[in-house]
C-alpha cells in the first residue's frame, strides 16, 4: 500500500539525517557511521518447512503439501529511543496434490492456506512485505506505528499456516500503577494465507462469505460503507489475590462493535484456575451497506457469547502443567460475527482446524491437558460442539454440522548443536454421527483427519 511506502521513505530520510549528526542512542553511545549503526542492530532470519495432509472419509478428496519459506528482518538500534522494524517473507511449494483444482466438485480447504487463497493456482514465488514500523519506548509508554503483528481477541496471528495475519495501524500501550492500558487504530490487514494488503472493507471475504442470512444463497457481500479505520481498546487491572479484571472493545463506525469483559484467576504456585468472559456484539449504522443483501452485519444485529474455564494448574520450575474444563455458549440472539481473515476464535473451547464464528445457538465443551516444561510442550484435548442445523442459514453461516474433535500437539525447542530449531507436530480428528450429511458438508469438516509437521529455524 502507498501508506507503507511513504512510511519507509520518511523513516529512511529521518535515519540518514540522524546518523549524519551522530545522535546518541539510549546507552549514550554514538554511531560513527551507517555500518556502526547497522552492526548494533538486530538481524532476524526465520526458515519454516511445513508438511500438512488431510484424509477425508471414503472416496472424498485427500490432499497434502510441503511448503518451504524464509523470512529476513531487521530491528534497528535505537536513535533517541526510536527504532524501526522491517521484514519480508517468501514461500515456495516443494510438493503438493492439485490443491487449486476441484476434485469431484469439492475444493481443498486446509493445504491451500499455506499459499494464497485468492489465487488458488499460485504456489511458487509468493512474497509479502510484513513488518514495516517505527516505535518508541518511554518509562511507562510504548508507541508503534506501521505494519505489525497484533495479538487481541479480535485480531491475532492465527499462526496455523506458513505466515500469520498482520495489521497496519497505530498501537499505544501504557502502564499506570499496575493498570495495563492499550489503544489501537487499524486501517489495513494482510490476512494469513494471502500475500496482499487490504483496507478494512476489502479484507472481509477472501476466505469466503458464507451464506446470506436472509436467503441462504452465497452471500453477495459488498462493503461500501464503514470508517476507513477501526479502534480497539484494552484495560487490564492489577492482580489482586491472583485475580485480574480486564476488558476489550472493538468499534468499527457504521459497521459493528464488539466488547469483552472478563475475570481470570491464576494461582502463583498451584491450585484452582478459573475464568469467565462475556462478549456482546451489536451492529452500527447499516452494517457496511444500505442494501441488506450485501451488508456484513444486518441492522439491529445482536450476538452474545459466554465462555468459561475451570481447572487445576501446577507451576513448575521451568513451565507448568494444567488440566482444564472449558465451556462456551453462543446464545440464540444472533450469529456471532468476526471476519475470519482477522483472527481465530478467542473462546476457551477453540481447538485448531475449526471455528464457531458465524454461529448462533451453540453449546461447546472441551477437556484440555497442557504440559510445558523447559523446551517441550504437550497438548491433548477433546471437544464436543452442538451447533444449529447445518442447513439453518439464519444461525449457521458456513453450513457446519455438529461435531466432536480430538486434538494432539507436541513441540520441542532443540538445544546444543541444533539451537534455534523448533519442531512441532499437530493432529486433529473431527467426526459427526449424522450419516445423512451430503459430501460438500462433510469434506474437510467432519469425518476427517488433519496432520501437520513443522520445522522452524530462528536466527
Amino acid at each position: 500500500m502507498k501508506s507503507g511506502l511513504a512510511a519507509f521513505l520518511f523513516a529512511s530520510a529521518w535515519v540518514t539525517q540522524a546518523l549524519a549528526v551522530e545522535i546518541p542512542s539510549d546507552s549514550a553511545t554514538k554511531y560513527t557511521s551507517l555500518n556502526d549503526w547497522m552492526s548494533k542492530s538486530e538481524w532476524r532470519f526465520h526458515n519454516r518447512s511445513y508438511l500438512m495432509a488431510t484424509w477425508n472419509q471414503g472416496s472424498l478428496r485427500d490432499d497434502a503439501t510441503w511448503a518451504e519459506g524464509g523470512e529476513m528482518g531487521l530491528y534497528t538500534a535505537p536513535i533517541r529511543g526510536w527504532r524501526m522494524g522491517f521484514s519480508g517473507y517468501f514461500i515456495f511449494d516443494l510438493a503438493s496434490t492439485p490443491l487449486g483444482e476441484e476434485v469431484g466438485g469439492l475444493r481443498n480447504r486446509y493445504e491451500i492456506g499455506q499459499y494464497d487463497v485468492t489465487d488458488r493456482l499460485a504456489y511458487t514465488e509468493l512474497e509479502r512485505l510484513e513488518d514495516l514500523f517505527v516505535e518508541k519506548q518511554w518509562a511507562s509508554t510504548y508507541v508503534r506505528l506501521g505494519r505489525q503483528t497484533l495479538e487481541t481477541p479480535f485480531f491475532n496471528k492465527q499462526d496455523g499456516r506458513m505466515r500469520p495475519t498482520t495489521e497496519e495501524g497505530l498501537w499505544v500501550k501504557k502502564s499506570i500503577h499496575g493498570w495495563d492500558l492499550q489503544g489501537m487504530s487499524i486501517w489495513a490487514v494482510s490476512p494469513r494465507s494471502t500475500i496482499h494488503w487490504y483496507d478494512l472493507k476489502e479484507s472481509i471475504g477472501p476466505f469466503g462469505t458464507g451464506q446470506d442470512p436472509l436467503t441462504g444463497e452465497k452471500h453477495d457481500l459488498e462493503m461500501t460503507e464503514g470508517s476507513p479505520a477501526l479502534y480497539v481498546a484494552h484495560i487490564g487491572s492489577p492482580s489482586w489475590k491472583n485475580i485480574q479484571l480486564h476488558s476489550w472493545s472493538m468499534i468499527w463506525p457504521n459497521v459493528f462493535h464488539t466488547h469483552r469483559i472478563g475475570i481470570d484467576h491464576q494461582p502463583a504456585d498451584r491450585g484452582l484456575v478459573w475464568a469467565f468472559h462475556l462478549y456482546d456484539q451489536r451492529s452500527l449504522g447499516n452494517g457496511g451497506n444500505p442494501n441488506p443483501a450485501k451488508t456484513y452485519v444486518l441492522p439491529g444485529h445482536h450476538a452474545r457469547v459466554y465462555s468459561a474455564q475451570t481447572g487445576y494448574i501446577i507451576q513448575l520450575k521451568d513451565g507448568f502443567e494444567a488440566i482444564t474444563l472449558n465451556g462456551t455458549r453462543i446464545t440464540g440472539d444472533g450469529r456471532y460475527l468476526m471476519p475470519r481473515e482477522w483472527g481465530r476464535d478467542p473462546f476457551f473451547t477453540f481447538l485448531p482446524r475449526e471455528r464457531n464464528e458465524g454461529m448462533a445457538d451453540v453449546w461447546a465443551g472441551t477437556l484440555k491437558y497442557t504440559y510445558h516444561q523447559k523446551h517441550q510442550e504437550w497438548i491433548l484435548a477433546a471437544g464436543a460442539y452442538k451447533l444449529p442445523e447445518w442447513a439453518d442459514y439464519t444461525r449457521n453461516k458456513y453450513h457446519t454440522p455438529s461435531y466432536g474433535q480430538l486434538y494432539l500437539e507436541w513441540a520441542d525447542a532443540l538445544a546444543g548443536y541444533w539451537k534455534g530449531v523448533h519442531l512441532r507436530a499437530m493432529l486433529a480428528y473431527k467426526w459427526s454421527t449424522d450419516t445423512s450429511l451430503p459430501d460438500y458438508v462433510k469434506v474437510n469438516t467432519v469425518n476427517m483427519l488433519n496432520a501437520s509437521f513443522i520445522v522452524d529455524y530462528h536466527f
